[in-house]
């Protein structure tokens, strides 16, 4: 998602929150991995967007009759392998998922793209200042 206004180019993904505000699925196609990732079941998924509705950041997606959420690649995101500048990371922190109760109170009303926007600029701004202060 392009942010053009204030500069902020990213995308949204899976913070694998305490609350697991998707895992309502009413088919039981979501199970959490071992490492806390969302797991959707493509054969047992409907479509029905109960869980891309109930994600506060607008983190689910679908696309060509798929769902799509970040699943960690097994414990190894190929994004982090793909990212030659280095802006993306992950530590394993089994003990730590973000809440994210604030933004879904924030954004209660809100469809999923309005949720991406408004996390990517509610958070973006300050993330993209703490990545350059630790790079620079």
């Amino acid at each position: 998602m392009n942010l053009y206004e204030i500069g902020i180019d990213g995308v949204v993904v899976c913070n694998q929150c305490q609350e697991r505000y998707c895992d309502c699925c009413p088919e039981n196609a979501i199970t959490i991995g071992s490492l806390g990732e969302v797991v959707i079941s493509q054969t047992l998924c409907t479509l029905c967007g109960v869980c891309r509705k109930a994600c506060p950041i607008g983190a689910i997606e679908i696309f060509n009759d798929f769902i799509y959420v970040c699943d960690l690649c097994g414990g190894r995101p190929k994004c982090i392998e793909a990212c030659k500048e280095g802006a993306i990371t992950y530590e394993v922190d089994e003990a730590h998922h973000p809440s994210l109760a604030t933004l879904k109170k924030e954004t209660k009303k809100m469809n999923p793209g309005q949720k991406q926007y408004f996390y990517l600029k509610k958070l973006g701004l300050e993330e993209r200042k703490r990545w350059r202060r630790k790079h620079a």
